[in-house]
């Protein structure tokens, strides 16, 4: 069956296209009907997208084949489910419809503000757009609503009314970095990233959903595959240029990075995937290839690259996980802030002893070498510039001190903090300073719940309820 997002003519539009991506979302319920394993290395063999992002161009077609081969069985492990309930499209607040108005016509209503804040905000929310080019990162928040009729396709309610418009505004987005930006440019290998991420999330919705956890071998493949579709890779591009756009470009530091900042979303989500026996989160994907907790092997990965960020000034590495795990806060869907105030950490010598260096694949990723004291987290500790952790901590402290729409947020619990985050995307349509201090803090000195919330050992007491796996 023919679909466009995967053909060999995606980056010559015309003016067929648009329809032909709309149809390709509108057929995702055949398509579930006729899906087999063969079905993902099928629809990637004659594909257009990796023509730029050669790094990554084999990963999707790769991970599909080896779910077409004999899968494992995930290891007898204890794997953390309390939580409080997860939502569909519920809305937080109302400061972020007018990104999406920039965009797309829509009503002033609560299910297109939560549209706003979970699909276009996806994006819009991790992007500084004052400083990016404003069309890529308009294209890059259409891509995210294209990509919504996949990945929500069980709970659409009204997107389909804005289909058509989403995949013109997609083709356009095409147009608009061929015929304004260099085929040499970072911005041709941004929208084959944010494309390659598009195609993953539609070929996952198309299998059936996992009444049990298996995978397929190679974890490398695989992490690199996660960093696709939950479109890690393609924001971490993103804010690398925003932020330095002078910078060498090395796929291997881009996957570090990138792995690190998907670290925040899935640590924060991780109770929500085991519910559903989802794969396709980091910590998950490190559990079921070395068959220990992975938490802290994830912990000591991603303190290690924000020492190296800091050491180095790379502060776009420090930005794109603050600003993803800001956004994880906010959202209504998955109550993380409700997540983080209810948790009591482990009992004393409750945890099995694990070493923080005991995945390769990770391991390869790292930037640094191995720390002398492995189970030390603390980040002023891991660097070397430490002059510059404590400068960096102290602007953040004055800010919250002195600027009246984050005053607090350093004391402040988790709930308290989604209207302060609120505040600073209000504020983002001019400035981006409230949100990358919060963002840049909250890496610095405000990570220890996002491990106790990935952390089976740790116990969640707040409030429950039932839900569907389909949300996940």
């Amino acid at each position: 069956m023919e679909t466009l997002l995967f053909a060999p003519d995606l980056y010559q539009p015309d003016y067929r296209s648009a329809g032909r991506l709309a149809s390709d979302m509108r057929r995702i319920p055949d398509m579930r009907k006729t899906w087999s394993p063969a079905t993902g290395p099928n629809l990637l063999d004659k594909t257009a997208i990796g023509t730029y992002d050669v790094h990554m161009a084999n990963v999707p077609l790769s991970e599909c084949f080896a779910w077409t081969h004999e899968l494992k069985e995930f290891p007898s492990i204890t794997l953390a489910t309390d939580a409080p309930r997860r939502h569909g499209l519920v809305a937080r607040g109302t400061v972020l419809l007018r990104s999406m108005a920039q965009v797309f016509s829509v009503p002033d209503t609560p299910f297109w503000h939560a549209v706003a804040e979970l699909v276009f905000g996806f994006i819009w929310c991790i992007r500084d757009a004052e400083v990016a080019c404003r069309d890529c990162v308009h294209g890059a928040c259409s891509a995210s609503m294209v990509a919504a009729f996949a990945d929500y396709h069980h709970f659409l309610e009204f997107l389909p009314q804005v289909l058509d418009a989403a995949t013109q505004r997609l083709v356009e987005y095409i147009n608009h970095v061929r015929c304004d930006h260099a085929v040499d440019g970072p911005e041709y290998k941004i929208m084959d990233s944010c494309l390659m991420g598009l195609q993953t999330v539609y070929l996952d919705v198309l299998h059936p959903k996992a009444n049990r956890m298996q995978f397929p071998g190679g974890e490398m493949r695989s992490i690199r595959y996660r960093l696709v579709n939950s479109g890690s890779r393609t924001l971490t591009m993103q804010v690398r240029l925003e932020q330095d756009p002078l910078s060498r470009d090395d796929d291997g530091l881009v996957d570090a990075v990138a792995c690190a900042a998907i670290g925040m979303h899935d640590a924060s989500d991780r109770r929500h995937d085991n519910q559903a026996s989802e794969f396709y989160n980091l910590l998950t994907i490190v559990d079921a290839y070395r068959g220990v907790e992975a938490v802290d092997m994830v912990r000591r990965f991603c303190v290690d690259v924000w020492a190296w960020a800091i050491d180095h000034a790379a502060d776009w590495a420090i930005l794109v996980a603050g600003r993803i795990l800001a956004w994880q806060v906010y959202m209504a869907r998955y109550q993380t802030a409700v997540l983080f105030d209810h948790l009591v950490p482990p009992e004393a010598g409750s945890r099995a002893v694990v070493d923080p260096y005991g995945d390769s694949a990770l391991n390869e990723l790292n930037p640094l070498p191995r720390s002398t004291d492995p189970r030390n987290y603390d980040l002023r500790f891991r660097c070397q510039d430490k002059a510059r952790y404590d400068r960096l901590l102290h602007e953040c402290l004055t800010h919250f001190h002195s600027c009246p729409g984050c005053r607090g947020y350093d004391t402040a619990s988790w709930q308290q903090r989604v209207p302060l985050i609120g505040a600073a995307y209000s504020r983002k349509y001019t400035k981006c300073d409230c949100l990358d201090t919060i963002s840049t803090y909250m890496v610095l000195a405000s990570t220890d719940n996002l491990w106790l919330a990935a952390d089976p050992a740790a116990h969640y007491t707040g409030p429950t309820g039932e839900w569907s796996s389909m949300l996940c």
